[in-house]
This record gives C-alpha cells, sequence and structure tokens, in this order.
C-alpha cells in the first residue's frame, strides 16, 4: 500500500492482512516532489507553516512523485523520515520532498519511478529524454540497485509508447524496471465510487471535474492472468515484480516504540526508587499519618506490579505532565480506570481515594495483560494548550506529537457530500440531510430521498468510510527514539500542533504508547468560577476551590433531588434529570451510581428499573449467589460497574484479577469467539468448584455476558461524580457566579445561552445587559451580585476582537460612540452587532438611534478629512419606538440572549387561546391529563438506546417541558418535530416520582416569525 506522502492505512492493512499469514503486506508511499525553489516560497519557514492549511481543491494533480517501498527495518525507518520532512517543510495538504533529502536517507529503501507521474515519465511524456536520463540517473544513484522504473499499462492510447521508451531508458541507464498498475480502486465496478470521492476531495462535480478524473476505469486490481497480457512483451517486469515483494521483509506489525527514560535525581538509584518516593511523598498529602496498613499494602502491592511490568518511566512522566499543569495554574484531574490506582491517587493524578472506595486496581493494569495502562487527565479545556506546548517542548516534537482521529461518514455528512459531487444544487442536498441525524444508518432512510436511488446507493457504500483525519481529543504520543522514524508526523490545522499519521486504534495496534491530555469544559468552569468568587468577594469570603468544597452539602443534594440541575456536569441531560427524582441522591456514592447508570450497559441490561425499585422500597434486595453480597450490596444486588462483574468472576469462580480483566475484554464490544470458548468452560468450572450449581452458575455467566458489554467503570464514575457534586455546589450555593462562569466557557453542555441565562434568574439572579461603559470582555459577577454580560456573547465578537477590546476598556471609560469606535477600531459589522444588542443604550434612547448614529460615522468616513472639518448640524432623527416582540428579537439576534422577558411571553395569548399549560402549572395538574403545551424547541434528542423514540425539551416563561415522542408519532410528524423552532404539543401528562413528561400526540408549530431566530436547539447529540 501507497498511500501519497504518508502511511495513513498502513496499520489498518496490515492487520488485515494477519488473517492470511501467505499474504505479504508491503509498506511503502507515494511521496510528492517539491517543483519550485524554497526560495520561491517565502511564506514557508523551514520548520514551520506560516500560512494555513491548503484548501484540498487546491492540491494539484499533476505534480511529480517517487514510491518508495520499506525494504528492512532501516528503510522503514528512512521512509518515516522522509515522509515527515516533506510534511513538516509545507503545511497541511503540501508536502515537499526535495531529492536533496534523500541523500544519506535510502538505504533499506526500494524506489520506484512513479508511473505517469514520476519525474522521469513526466520528462518522457514532455518529450524531453536528455533530462529523463539525468534525473534516472540521479534516482539510481541515490538508490544503489534499488531503483526501478514502473510500466503501467491502464489501455490508454498513449501507454504502449511510454513502456518501451521507460524500457530502452532501463538499459540506457542500467536499472531494472517492474509491471505495477496504479491501484486506485478494487475492483472495475468500484470506479464510479472512485470519481465521486475525487470530486468530493476537490469540492466540484461529475459534470465539471474534467482531468481531475481518471480517463477510464482499468485503475482497478488486475489478476496475474491479465497483467500477463497486458505485459506478455514484457516478463521480466512481472517477474521483477515477485523480486521486490521477497527483497521486502519489514513488516509493520513488528515496529514497537519506547517510551522515554525519565531523567532521575540525583541520589535515586533508578526510576523504580524515585517513583516510589514521589508515592510515599503523595500519601502524606493524600492519607492520614500513619498512613493506614492497608493503604501501605496496596501501594505496595501496585509499585512492586509496575516494577515487575518495567513501567516505572511512564508514571513518572504521567506525573511530571500533570505536576507541570499545576505548576503552569491548570485545573486538572485523573479520570478513567486510572483512578482504580492508589499509586496514581499518591502522585495526585487522580482524585479519587481507590483504597476508600474499594476499587480494583486490575481494571486499570494487570501482569496477565501485559499492557501499557490508559492514563487519562482531564484540563481546563481554555488551558490545555498550555500542558500540550509543555510536552512539546519538554520532550521535543521529534519524540511528541499529537493522535490523529480518523473522522468517518455517517448520514447527514455522506449525503452532503455525495449529493454535491452528483450535482445536486446547496438547497436539495439540505433538503435531505436535514430530515437525518447522524444516528440513523442508511438503512432507515424514507421514501423521500430513496427517489435519488444512484445518491442512496453511493452513500450506503460509503457509510463508515474515512472523511478527513483529524486531531484527537487530547491523545499525544512519546517515544523514546526520534517519532519521525517511528510513525510519520505532518502539521495539524490548528497553529504549533504537529500529529502522527494515526488514530489511537492504530497506535495500539502497534503498541505505541499514549497519554490522552483532554480538555473538560466543566473544569474551565469551575476555574472560571472560583476567580470570579475571589474577585466577587475578596477577603469577605473564604476562598472557593475544589478542596474547599464541603463533601456533604445538604442544599446541594436537595437542588439534585429536584432536578435543578441545568448547566450540572454529567446530570443536566435530559435522561439524567429524569432519574434524579427517582434516585434522589443523598450523598457521594449516590452520586457515583447516578452518573453511571444512564449509561448503555446499564439500560440495555434491563437494570434501571430492578435498581430503582428496589432503591424505592418496591421489591426486596436479592443476589444472584450469596457468595456476590459483599460485591452487589452498595448496588442493592444490580451490577452497575464493570469492577463488580471482574469481582463477581473473582468470588464465583474464582479467578485471578488478571483472568477477570480477560474475561471483561472478551465481552466487550469487539467479542472475540475464540477468548469466549476458552473463558466460558473456566468460568463455569470455577463456578461449580465454589458450590454453585451447574443450572445457577450457566445463569450468572449470561448475566455478566449482557452486563460486561456495556458495563460502566465505577472509578470513572467516581472521577465524574466528583466533578459533578463540584459543579452543583457552585449553582446551589453561588448561582451569579456560576452563570456568569459557565456563560464564559461555552460552548459547553447540553443548553444554549438564552438557556441557561432564564434558569438563573429564575433561580433570582439578576442579570445587566452588556453596555459599553459597564461591560468587559468576559462576564462578571458586580458588587451588588448581578451578572454582568460580557462583549464575548455579542455576535461577531469573539477571541479575534478581545486584545483589541481589553487594550481600549484599559484606558478608561467612552465618552460618545465616536471615541469608541476610534479606541476600539472595530469592524462595521462589529459596531453595528453592538448597536443591536442594545450595548450603546447609555448614549442613544433606541436601538435605532444607534444605528443612523453609526450610518453618520459611515458617511463621515467616506467623506475623509475635509468632510470631516465640514459636519453641519442636522435635526436629529425622530424614530418610531421598538415594540417589546422587536426588542427581544433585537436581543437574540445580538446575542443570543435577552435579560427582558422570556421570548414565549410575548406569545402566551396565542398558547392561551389554544388552551397550553404553561411550565410552571404541570406539576399541579392531574396525572394522565390530555393537555397542551408550548414552547421554544432546545433540545432534541434520540439515544441509541431509546428504541426510536424521541426526546423533546421544549422552554416556556416558567421553565422547561419534556416531551416525549414514540417512533410511530415522530415518523407521522418527523419534518415539524425536526425543523420547528417552536412548537404546540398535545399529549397525555405523566407524573411520576417527581419526574413530568407529555407523551405526545400531536404537534403543531408556533409561528413566532423570525423573534426567536437567535435561539438554536441542541439537536440529536
Amino acid at each position: 500500500m501507497t498511500d501519497r506522502d504518508g502511511l495513513y492505512g498502513a496499520v489498518r492493512f496490515a492487520k488485515a492482512a494477519l488473517a492470511t499469514p501467505s499474504f505479504a503486506t508491503l509498506c511503502g508511499a507515494e511521496l510528492t516532489l517539491e517543483t519550485v525553489a524554497a526560495e520561491r516560497h517565502p511564506e514557508l519557514v523551514e520548520g514551520r507553516p506560516s500560512r494555513p492549511a491548503r484548501p484540498a481543491k487546491e492540491v494539484p494533480t499533476d505534480t511529480p512523485r517517487l514510491v518508495l517501498i520499506a525494504a528492512d527495518k532501516t528503510g522503514y525507518g528512512n521512509l518515516a523520515r522522509l515522509i515527515s520532512a516533506a510534511q513538516l517543510r509545507g503545511r497541511k495538504r503540501d508536502a515537499r520532498l526535495r531529492l536533496e533529502d534523500l541523500e544519506g536517507r535510502t538505504s533499506g529503501l526500494i524506489a520506484l519511478s512513479g508511473g505517469r507521474n514520476g519525474p522521469v515519465e513526466k520528462a518522457l511524456l514532455r518529450r524531453d529524454p536528455d533530462a529523463a536520463v539525468a534525473l534516472g540517473a540521479r534516482l539510481r544513484d541515490l538508490f544503489p540497485g534499488r531503483f526501478f522504473l514502473e510500466l503501467q499499462h491502464h489501455v490508454r492510447p498513449e501507454d504502449p509508447a511510454l513502456i518501451r521508451a521507460l524500457v530502452r531508458l532501463a538499459m540506457k541507464l542500467d536499472v531494472p524496471y517492474v509491471a505495477t498498475n496504479g491501484v486506485a480502486y478494487a475492483l472495475r465496478d468500484d470506479a464510479p465510487l472512485a470519481d465521486v470521492l475525487t470530486c468530493v476531495k476537490y469540492t466540484t462535480a461529475l459534470q465539471t471535474a474534467g482531468t481531475l478524473l481518471r480517463p477510464n476505469h482499468e485503475h482497478h486490481l488486475k489478476s496475474p492472468a491479465q497483467m500477463a497480457r497486458l505485459f506478455a512483451e514484457f516478463p521480466l517486469a512481472l517477474a521483477n515484480s515477485v523480486a521486490i515483494a521477497e527483497r521486502c521483509t519489514f513488516r509493520l506489525d513488528t515496529l514497537r516504540g519506547e517510551f522515554p527514560l525519565y531523567p532521575i535525581p540525583p541520589g535515586e538509584t533508578s526510576a523504580q526508587s524515585y517513583l516510589r518516593t514521589l508515592v510515599y511523598q503523595g500519601t502524606r498529602e493524600r492519607y492520614a499519618q500513619p498512613l493506614d496498613p492497608k493503604v501501605e499494602r496496596q501501594l505496595e502491592y501496585e509499585l512492586g506490579i509496575i516494577a515487575r511490568m518495567d513501567l516505572a518511566g511512564y508514571f513518572l512522566v504521567v506525573w511530571d505532565i500533570a505536576n507541570a499543569a499545576k505548576r503552569l495554574g491548570v485545573l486538572a484531574q485523573g479520570r478513567g480506570s486510572a483512578a482504580n490506582s492508589a499509586v496514581c491517587y499518591a502522585l495526585g493524578i487522580t482524585a479519587v481515594d481507590p483504597v476508600g472506595m474499594n476499587l480494583l486496581f486490575e481494571r486499570f493494569l494487570s501482569e496477565e495483560r501485559n499492557e501499557v495502562p490508559d492514563i487519562d487527565i482531564d484540563f481546563a479545556h481554555q488551558d490545555r494548550e498550555k500542558v500540550i506546548q509543555y510536552v512539546y517542548q519538554r520532550y521535543d516534537r521529534e519524540h511528541a506529537a499529537m493522535t490523529a482521529e480518523v473522522i468517518t461518514y455517517h448520514t447527514p455528512s455522506a449525503i452532503r457530500d455525495v449529493g454535491k459531487a452528483l450535482g445536486l444544487s446547496l438547497a436539495q442536498v439540505d433538503a435531505i440531510a436535514t430530515e437525518y441525524d447522524a444516528t440513523e444508518s442508511f438503512e432507515s432512510l424514507g421514501s423521500e430521498v430513496q427517489r435519488c436511488q444512484t445518491l442512496i446507493e453511493m452513500c450506503r457504500r460509503i457509510d463508515g468510510f474515512p472523511r478527513h483525519m483529524g486531531i484527537h481529543s487530547g491523545g499525544m504520543v512519546i517515544t523514546r527514539d526520534p517519532l519521525v522514524q517511528v510513525a510519520p508526523v505532518e502539521w495539524a490545522t490548528m497553529a504549533e500542533r504537529t500529529i502522527v499519521q494515526w488514530d489511537k486504534d492504530d497506535l495500539a495496534d502497534l503498541g505505541l504508547i499514549k497519554i490522552d491530555l483532554l480538555g473538560l469544559g466543566m473544569l474551565s468552569l469551575l476555574r472560571e468560577a472560583f476567580s470570579l468568587h475571589r474577585r466577587r468577594y475578596g477577603d469577605a469570603k473564604a476562598s472557593l476551590s475544589l478542596a474547599a468544597i464541603p463533601v456533604d452539602d445538604k442544599p446541594t443534594y436537595a437542588m439534585l433531588q429536584r432536578a435543578d440541575s441545568v448547566g450540572v456536569f454529567q446530570v443536566e441531560s435530559r435522561a439524567q434529570q429524569s432519574m434524579l427524582p427517582r434516585l434522589r441522591p443523598k450523598c457521594f456514592y449516590d452520586l457515583v451510581m447516578q452518573v453511571a447508570i444512564i449509561r448503555p450497559g446499564p439500560i440495555q441490561g434491563d437494570m434501571v428499573h430492578p435498581f430503582l425499585r428496589r432503591r424505592n422500597g418496591l421489591e426486596p434486595v436479592t443476589y444472584p449467589h450469596p457468595k456476590l453480597k459483599p460485591i452487589l450490596e452498595r448496588t442493592l444486588g444490580v451490577p452497575l460497574f464493570q469492577e463488580q462483574g471482574m469481582r463477581m468472576a473473582i468470588e464465583a469462580a474464582g479467578f485471578s484479577p488478571g483472568q477477570a480483566d480477560r474475561l471483561r475484554r472478551a465481552m466487550g464490544h469487539k467479542r472475540s469467539r475464540a477468548q469466549m470458548s476458552e473463558i466460558y468452560p473456566k468460568l463455569v468450572e470455577g463456578m461449580m468448584a465454589n458450590g454453585i450449581e451447574r443450572g445457577a452458575a450457566e445463569q450468572l455467566f449470561h448475566m455478566l455476558e449482557g452486563f460486561a458489554d456495556y458495563g460502566f467503570p465505577e472509578s470513572h464514575a467516581a472521577s465524574f461524580a466528583l466533578l459533578a457534586y463540584a459543579s452543583a455546589y457552585v449553582k446551589c450555593h453561588e448561582p451569579a457566579v456560576f452563570l456568569a462562569a459557565i456563560l464564559n466557557v461555552q460552548p459547553m453542555g447540553f443548553y444554549s445561552t438564552e438557556v441557561l441565562v432564564n434558569d438563573a434568574r429564575r433561580h433570582g439572579v439578576v442579570v445587566h445587559p452588556v453596555e459599553v461603559n459597564s461591560s468587559e470582555f468576559w462576564s462578571f459577577v458586580d458588587g451588588d451580585g448581578a451578572v454582568r454580560l460580557g462583549f464575548h456573547i455579542v455576535r461577531g465578537l469573539g477571541e479575534g476582537q478581545r486584545a483589541r477590546l481589553e487594550a481600549a476598556l484599559a484606558r478608561g471609560t467612552f465618552a460618545h460612540l465616536d471615541e469608541f469606535a476610534e479606541r476600539t477600531e472595530l469592524t462595521k459589522d462589529a459596531l453595528e452587532n453592538l448597536a443591536i444588542a442594545g450595548a450603546f443604550a447609555v448614549w442613544f434612547g433606541s436601538r435605532r438611534e444607534a444605528m443612523w448614529a453609526l450610518r453618520g460615522l459611515d458617511e463621515r468616513e467616506m467623506r475623509g478629512e475635509l468632510g470631516r472639518v465640514m459636519d453641519v448640524e442636522e435635526p436629529a432623527a425622530a424614530f418610531a419606538p421598538l415594540r417589546p416582540i422587536e426588542t427581544t428579537a433585537f436581543d437574540l439576534w445580538g446575542t443570543g440572549l435577552t435579560t427582558g422577558v422570556q421570548p414565549i411571553a410575548h406569545f402566551r395569548e396565542i398558547l392561551n387561546a389554544h388552551g397550553a399549560i404553561a411550565a410552571e402549572r404541570l406539576g399541579l395538574m392531574p396525572n394522565h391529563l390530555v393537555c397542551k403545551v408550548g414552547g421554544m424547541v432546545i433540545t432534541r434528542q434520540r439515544p441509541g438506546t431509546a428504541k426510536g423514540f424521541v426526546f423533546l425539551t421544549l422552554e416556556d416563561e416558567t421553565g422547561l417541558i419534556n416531551v416525549i415522542v414514540n417512533p410511530a408519532v415522530y415518523e407521522r410528524n418527523r419534518r415539524l418535530v425536526r425543523s420547528a423552532k417552536a412548537l404546540i404539543v398535545e399529549g397525555t401528562l405523566q407524573l411520576e416520582q417527581g419526574c413530568i413528561d407529555v407523551l405526545a400526540k400531536r404537534f403543531w408549530a408556533l409561528e413566532t416569525a423570525d423573534a426567536i431566530d437567535g435561539v438554536h436547539a441542541r439537536n440529536f447529540q
């Protein structure tokens, strides 16, 4: 496989071949040669591009190329280095290999001339035999005995002549030639799809693609017999293809990357001794002294496993990164299975005490598994870049890079891309794509779309295909040897980021170690809240921090029991809000279960309802077997966590922790029948040996099988529960601080800024609008405890204008509009958006007056200096006052929210005429009442576990309304439910354990003209 300028598909290609040992996978790449001297491109700085990524449609199709294939491990290292050099010299989608790059880096590489786009072939095609000889001779000398001229026959009229010319040149240069095929697709029938994907790449349509498309359908994988017929005149060309394959002994699956050595300070004898020192230093902060023997036993057990697996260096590197975050003032917290480790807790990487919570270490690390564990760390997302750049500086770009993420096609993206390639208009494509969300498969496409059979067939065929390569949310690869000779590296579209060309699964398959440095919006919110709290109260109140939040605050739990959790981490979704009044969390472990229960595992395993019935005393607590009581007692006999499934295997079947982890992995998403058939008898026999009858053992096995498929790690739930509780505490006790903080870290969470502001106002928070002489760039809490909105919420005033605005604000208040425009140097559009948002109310009686004044500024600017000194006093223009609904519309358009009345208040008369009941009155109505409700649609959800049910959240001026739509009703009203900005819904009221839902039967659009166009629902995410 020879991808262009990379090894993008090489890992998956090699992995697929493992099933057929006789199938040899050669690792190579087709590299783009630079055609213009570097001095002609001053915008390209060696080692760092100064321009953004080149758009895909601007990538030329006729640049000269050279094919390189790794014959051995040395060749592979050279290939990876050459790819990295070419990629890092240019910019994204603009790799530039120079022939001088090959000097001293060709050992172990076989070079092919490149086919019609090879430099030698291009010289022959333009009838320049001298250039062809010179280029061929240089490549021959760079690759002594390893350079081949390529013969390709795609049944073009000019192919026979080019092949004969190449054979003559080969004889003249005394180099071999080889038959290749320039394969672009597997089968001839794949050619139309390949053409469509080419059009997608170059953002054109088939009708206008012209020479971007291949001239015929001959670029498929041909059989040996077909190749023999095409090259009957040159049998040596076919023989050489076999000879090359035999020379290439390198296999990508043998590649392994080593983690970097961590520098050990004087006085320490090894990485392990230094790790032990740090761990026991950390215990003095984390645990009471003298150390509990149970804690010490666990630490020694874990340190022993780390030593035997030689992982001390890995833990030190992760500790170093976590420690750097503290030094940089970046709020951070480890999560995932690492929270099962007492060592990680003592090092300050994680925040959950695994000993106190009785968590299972082997869920994180097992000698029997014999692989490097995953340690994921969440950082405040607005500060995470500081940590990423620290890693680049600490280990340098030759040894560290971000992980790539392969973005694949789903229904909407496939419809849009293929539709445009087939020549459909944007309106036609949008009309089809907006009917479907990313969770729907192509099998569900309705009759309207079926009219375009070609579109549907193409979309079905690319379902799950790679669409483009992005950056992983936080994965970083760090290696001991230079990374650029282990995995090719290129620039990302984001500034200052370099990435490897493989995603996390590819890296795992090769055993390359990845650390996840993840951005978490809630940590940013908490960091912002703590800062705003200090600013608001100064020394009048104790500082707010994660450590200062009391562990068992009753008002906070009471708020959660009411499902008053808009904006609260992990428990703000519709499903979580429905669960909160049922589960009624009263302590931290209740919150751990709350976080974990709304997951596919408990839902699909039908464990939610038994758990709730037992918790509410509606059914007795029972256990599958008495031996399992200590494991399942906290969750009332119902397994909720992966660790419980592992402990069940340990206690009931006598499995070792490592065997239990193998069971968990075998019963995961990618099930291995071989592993299952090996584990099943051991599990059942182990249970029977422990006194469990065979029938009960079979039943336990099936329980584990169904549970382990989607079980949620208890350690992960506990890590998230800490942040859920902290965010709930801030919302409960400092709602104004919470609102300002969450506005400053948008986008995040389930709700728009309009919903967040309305929720805060219902909690008594006063919110003041943006005002030129009172606002700052970010929102804050003023001395009276009110939230003052910042310039950041105004349309078009993002981070790009922040420095300019803050510099102008630092010079004091503004006397008039002219001074504001002059000092801020904002664009005309930005000034108009501020006027629409009412930010100039201090100078003008209405927004229309402010807009008129801006027109005057524009006019004076157009007249120039002379015109400005000739200003004459004009009579003041009179404007009709804005109607209340117009003020609301201006607010929503300009800022996405309003500090005036909630938009639906303007339509209450219409809702009353329909007999719609306000949100705040629904809880007072009788259960099963057939009623109507109405409001803005703020969320639409269709979870994969919901069996086709759709969940809507409406907002009126009094609160939120939950609407449930069954699949049949949804299909009858699909277009209206998906597209209407506001709805009137008739259905049956359902009141159950504090939850209020409306089971929808009929829908009407609530006509709001353009009054709420500035509010955007969160749809199917």
